[in-house]
């Protein structure tokens, strides 16, 4: 009797131990109730579309409901932020992008998180390219047209963007190769944005081809060019920016999540896991596909690389562009 109840006991402490490295708080298993994913940008951009697509399989595969919120403002700053100062339980996770992650920290001063310090980077979901599109009554169907549409109105062109995003950086090099003038009008993100080009309001754009893909499959938008090294699957009729005479021009984004630095590496673990289970989903795969961006899953240490060799490689482009906050 006493050997089985050493043995029951024995039991019964291992099983706490296994339990208990998955706690986020307290002597709850995590997660023990649903789990929010902020979009630190408005509905209807490709972070949004992404972020949506994998929550459902994230939330199925933790057993708990993955909710989006869309926390939008100062070009992702707004919704970062408010992740990177959150508790450190794995409750509140960030969709992030190149803007708020690797760009505006090199840029502005104003920047109220340290990324090494307030995030820990779970998983990479996704990469993809951007496209040039313009409003479809614009006369012009390549590069070359729409270059000599702009120059003969003789007034800049004006150019839908955000602070510090690589689109915003892609609209730089394109009007430096180019010789366009370009009048840069600033967004919350890609979502708004696109509206107004599709209303006329503003005359181009470098944007997610996820995100414009709603708009040139209704026809208010015409892409003029992709900026990737290949075509793209999603319009393989359409040439690369390369193509058309622009050698080396080449502009896209990553899509990854975070959590707050200090949550216990056990829900990490368990998170990045799951990230990565979703990722390599069939059905998550296709529809990824569908908007134009490659699941890419990774692990931890893996995406920390990455998000460290983006932050220097935007910080060079910062320098050689002069950019401002007040820009």
């Amino acid at each position: 009797m006493r050997l089985y109840g050493w043995w029951v006991g024995a039991c019964a402490a291992w099983a706490c131990v296994a339990v208990s490295g998955l706690a986020a708080a307290g002597d709850a298993p995590y997660p023990d109730k649903p789990v929010r994913l902020v979009v630190p940008y408005p509905p209807g951009g490709s972070l949004d579309i992404i972020g949506r697509v994998v929550a459902q399989k994230l939330g199925a595969g933790l057993g708990q409901p993955v909710v989006v919120e869309n926390r939008s403002g100062a070009s992702g700053a707004i919704g970062t932020q408010v992740v990177a100062k959150s508790a450190p339980d794995g409750y509140l996770l960030l969709m992030g992008s190149p803007t708020p992650i690797s760009i505006l920290p090199n840029i502005s001063p104003a920047i109220q998180y340290d990324v090494g310090r307030d995030l820990a980077p779970v998983g990479l979901v996704a990469t993809g390219p951007h496209v040039l599109v313009i409003n479809s009554k614009t006369p012009a169907n390549n590069v070359r047209e729409f270059v000599a549409f702009a120059k003969a109105q003789r007034t800049p062109v004006s150019f839908g963007t955000f602070l510090g995003s690589p689109q915003d950086l892609a609209g730089y090099i394109f009007a430096r190769d180019t010789g366009l003038q370009l009048q840069r009008v600033s967004y919350r993100g890609s979502g708004p944005a696109l509206n107004d080009l599709a209303s006329g309001v503003i005359q181009f754009m470098v944007v997610e081809l996820a995100a414009a893909l709603p708009f040139l499959e209704s026809g208010h938008l015409r892409a003029i060019g992709i900026a990737s090294p290949r075509r793209s699957p999603v319009l393989p009729d359409l040439p690369t920016v390369a193509e058309q005479g622009l050698p080396g021009f080449e502009s896209g984004g990553w899509f990854g999540v975070f959590a707050k630095a200090g949550t216990p590496e056990a829900v990490l673990d368990r998170l990045a896991e799951e990230v990565r289970r979703a990722v390599s989903d069939p059905e998550v795969k296709a529809k990824l596909a569908g908007v134009g961006v490659t699941a890419t899953g990774s692990g931890r240490a893996e995406f920390a690389a990455h998000v460290k060799d983006e932050s220097l490689k935007w910080r060079r482009a910062v320098a050689e562009f002069g950019i401002k906050p007040s820009e």
